[in-house]
């Protein structure tokens, strides 16, 4: 595991020496690496090329020096010897930051857990809505619509593949049904995490939930787009499950705890849209995984499962369509436990 990290990177950063290096294999795009020093415990990543930039490391510094000027807890980048915030070695590029000790979920299973999610997630978008910062990414998140486009495009190029003839169905349905979950236009925007899944939020011993981490693209979008990924991946199986399903009684413990800390701060049209949200980040990551299905460029993949990046992403899609199939036939009760029937 030491042998996959470059010594000219660990010597970058006033660590100490290195007594041990664990890999964390929960992303889908970095590599991560957790390393126990001299001089304490911290969290190292090989960036993946397309999140790899100075503006997402400039916006993630700046997110973590400001929620931490607000008392809210998250990892805090560490800058290297020489002041960056990124280590550069041949063509792979690193950052470094702190350990947030807890426990990590990959699936929640205790509507419990899921109150104390949405309570700490309320926090986290009232905490980080005054910023006055101008967030530089270049990966603006959540967008549905050009996705769609994508992979109406991606669709055409490879019209005479053979690899579209097995994914004909779920083509078709995402081409019906994904404009659809379009967000209105005009929505104003908020700042958002824009990764909210349960394993990036920090649980303590008697299960409180204590911090946010993985800010890389923390920026301003769209709340129900932001509340739809939660809600999505916290009430959902894993990703890649063919009988992927909706939880109630998750939704419901998660949307409490929301709501009950996010009164005056969120709209009444945001809390209206939360349904098709859920939606459509649903679809929208069908589409990714599609699209990545036939491109094999993006998303990391289990090779434990599956004998390639395509067979674990169209798995993937497959998931994400069932849990949007199951969501809509519970979306009465959805709106009731809202209080938007």
């Amino acid at each position: 595991m030491k042998n996959e990290i470059p010594k000219s990177v660990l010597a970058s950063y006033d660590i100490g020496n290195v007594r041990s290096i664990k890999g964390i294999t929960d992303g889908l795009v970095h590599k991560t690496f957790k390393l126990k020093t001299q001089k304490g415990t911290f969290i190292l990543q090989q960036l993946h090329p397309l999140l790899a930039h100075e503006a997402i490391a400039e916006d993630f510094l700046s997110v973590t020096r400001y929620l931490e000027s607000q008392k809210f807890l998250t990892a805090r980048a560490v800058l290297s010897r020489s002041g960056d915030m990124l280590v550069k070695e041949s063509t792979r590029v690193w950052r470094m930051q702190t350990y947030v000790p807890g426990k990590i979920y990959h699936r929640l299973s205790q509507p419990t857990l899921a109150r104390e999610a949405g309570s700490l997630f309320a926090k986290f978008h009232r905490t980080l809505a005054p910023i006055a910062y101008s967030f530089q990414t270049p990966l603006v998140w959540f967008q549905t619509r050009r996705y769609y486009e994508t992979l109406l495009s991606t669709l055409k190029s490879f019209e005479h593949s053979a690899l579209l003839e097995g994914v004909q169905e779920e083509a078709s349905f995402l081409q019906k049904h994904l404009p659809k979950q379009f967000m209105p236009q005009r929505l104003r925007t908020r700042v958002i995490h824009a990764d909210p899944k349960i394993s990036n939020f920090i649980f303590n011993s008697k299960g409180k939930a204590v911090a946010i981490i993985d800010l890389d693209l923390v920026q301003r979008g769209y709340l129900p787009l932001d509340l739809g990924d939660a809600f999505r991946s916290w009430c959902g199986r894993e990703e890649d499950d063919p009988r992927n399903c909706f939880n109630l009684n998750l939704f419901r413990a998660a949307f409490i705890g929301y709501q009950r800390e996010a009164k005056g701060f969120i709209t009444k049209q945001e809390l209206q849209l939360i349904p098709r949200g859920i939606g459509a980040v649903l679809l929208e990551l069908s589409a990714r995984f599609l699209i990545d299905y036939f491109q094999d460029t993006y998303f990391g993949w289990d090779s434990s499962r599956y004998e390639s990046r395509r067979d674990h992403n169209l798995a993937r899609c497959r998931g994400q369509i069932a849990e949007f199939k199951d969501l809509q036939k519970k979306l009465p009760a959805i709106k009731k436990i809202m209080g938007l029937s």
